[in-house]
C-alpha cells in the first residue's frame, strides 16, 4: 500500500517512493487529454459539428493548462498539496462531467477546454512537485518517469478502449472518463500531505533583460515549433489516419504509438541532452521532427505509424529536454523560474495548433495543408537549432 506523501518526511526518498507514485498516478489520470483524437469522429458524428467548431476545445484546453501549471505553485502555497489535489481532481473530472450529462459544443468548450484544460495544467504542476521528493541522484529521472506517465492514459485509451470509444456515444465515453477520474482523484487525496508546506528560500529573480535575449528566443521558438507539429498531430491523427485510407479498426493505433513515443521521448530527452553535449540536442530533436512531418503523409502505412512514433517521440522529448537545456544555459537553480516562463510556448502551440488543423481542414478538405504549414514551422525552427548550435562551438 502506498505510505501518505509527507512534504518533509519524504524528502530524499527513493525513485519508486510514494511521492514519486502518487506524481505518475496523477499525470496519468490528467494525461487523458492526449487521447482526444479518439473523440473527434464521433462528436462530428453524433453533434452534427464541423472539424473546425471542435478543435476550439482541445485548444482551449492546451491554453488553460499552460494557466493552469504556471498557478501551480501559487495554489499549492495557499491550499496545501492536498488541497492543490482535490481541486485539479475535481476541476478534472467535473469538467468530462459536464459534458457527459450535456453534451453540447458550449458545455465540451466550459467543461473540457476550461475546467478540465485548468485541472489538467495544475495536475501535471503538482505531479512534478512530487518529484522534487526524490534523492538528488534519482530526481532527473524521476522527472523523465511523471512525465512519460502524461501518455500513459493515451495509449491505454487508444490500445484497448478505441473501437468502444468510436462507436459509442461521446457522452457516455467522457462520463466513464470522468468517473474513474474523480476515483483515482479520492485515492490522491487522502495518500497526499495535508499539512501546510515549508517555504523554502526563494531564489531573487533576475532582470527580464537577463531572460528575455536571442538564446531565449531560439529555445522558446523552436520549443514552441516541436509542440505545434507534436499538438496538431496528437488532435488530428485519427483524421490523418482516415484520410490516406487506414480502416477504423486500426486509427486508434494512431494515439497508441503517438503517445508511446511520448513516453520514450519524455524518459531520455532529458539525458539526450548529456549525451550529445547540450545545444546540439535541439538540433536533432527539430531535424527529426522535420522528417516525421515529411513521412506521415507517406502512403506506406508503415512509414505513417514509424512517423507517428518519430513525432511523439520529439514532442515528448521536449518535455524534459528543455527543462534541462535550461539548467545548462541559465544554470540549475533557474530551471524554475525560466521555464515558468518558456512554458508560454507550449501554450501557444495548444492555443493555436488543434485548432488552425481543424480550420484548415474544414476549409480545403484535405489534412495536406495544416501539415504542410506545421513542416514550414519545424523547418524555421530546425534552421534557427543549427545556429544556436553554431553559436556555441564559435565561443568554443
Amino acid at each position: 500500500m502506498i505510505g501518505r506523501v509527507d512534504g518533509n518526511d519524504a524528502l530524499g526518498v527513493g525513485l519508486l517512493s510514494p511521492p514519486v507514485l502518487i506524481g505518475c498516478l496523477t499525470n496519468s489520470c490528467m494525461g487523458v487529454m492526449y487521447a482526444w483524437s479518439l473523440f473527434l469522429l464521433p462528436m462530428e458524428r453524433d453533434l452534427g459539428l464541423s472539424r473546425a467548431e471542435l478543435s476550439l476545445a482541445p485548444s482551449l484546453a492546451l491554453a488553460c493548462f499552460m494557466l493552469g501549471m504556471m498557478l501551480q505553485k501559487a495554489v499549492s502555497t495557499r491550499l496545501t498539496l492536498r488541497g492543490t489535489a482535490l481541486l485539479c481532481f475535481s476541476l478534472a473530472g467535473g469538467g468530462h462531467f459536464l459534458f457527459g450529462f450535456w453534451p453540447t459544443l458550449t458545455s465540451l468548450i466550459i467543461g473540457y477546454g476550461m475546467a478540465f484544460g485548468t485541472g489538467s495544467g495544475l495536475g501535471y504542476g503538482f505531479a512534478l512537485e512530487m518529484a522534487q521528493f526524490a534523492k538528488e541522484r534519482n530526481r532527473s529521472l524521476a522527472i523523465g518517469v511523471i512525465v512519460s506517465c502524461f501518455a500513459l492514459s493515451g495509449i491505454l485509451i487508444s490500445s484497448v478502449f478505441a473501437r468502444a470509444i468510436l462507436h459509442s456515444s461521446p457522452a457516455t465515453s467522457f462520463l466513464v472518463i470522468g468517473f474513474g477520474i474523480l476515483l483515482l482523484g479520492v485515492f490522491v487525496v487522502f495518500k497526499t500531505d495535508g499539512s501546510p508546506q515549508t517555504p523554502t528560500e526563494e531564489i531573487q529573480e533576475r532582470t527580464g533583460s537577463e531572460v528575455f535575449t536571442l538564446r531565449f528566443a531560439i529555445m522558446s521558438y523552436c520549443f514552441f515549433a516541436i509542440c505545434f507539429a507534436g499538438l496538431l498531430t496528437i488532435s488530428h491523427i485519427s483524421g490523418i489516419l482516415e484520410e490516406i485510407g487506414v480502416p477504423s479498426r486500426l486509427l486508434g493505433l494512431g494515439a497508441g504509438l503517438l503517445n508511446l513515443g511520448y513516453i520514450i521521448g519524455s524518459i531520455f530527452g532529458g539525458r539526450f541532452v548529456d549525451w550529445v553535449q547540450g545545444r546540439s540536442a535541439l538540433f536533432f530533436v527539430c531535424l527529426l521532427t522535420v522528417a516525421a512531418l515529411l513521412m506521415i503523409r507517406s502512403d506506406s502505412f508503415l512509414i505513417v505509424c514509424v512517423a507517428t512514433v518519430f513525432v511523439g517521440l520529439c514532442f515528448g522529448g521536449s518535455a524534459s529536454l528543455i527543462p534541462v537545456l535550461i539548467g545548462r544555459e541559465y544554470g540549475i537553480s533557474q530551471i524554475g523560474r525560466v521555464y515558468g516562463k518558456m512554458i508560454f510556448s507550449y501554450g501557444l502551440a495548444g492555443l493555436i495548433a488543434p485548432w488552425a488543423g481543424g480550420l484548415l481542414y474544414t476549409q480545403t478538405g484535405s489534412y495536406s495543408v495544416p501539415l504542410a504549414v506545421t513542416t514550414v514551422l519545424a523547418f524555421v525552427g530546425l534552421i534557427a537549432s543549427i545556429y544556436f548550435s553554431f553559436a556555441l562551438m564559435m565561443k568554443r
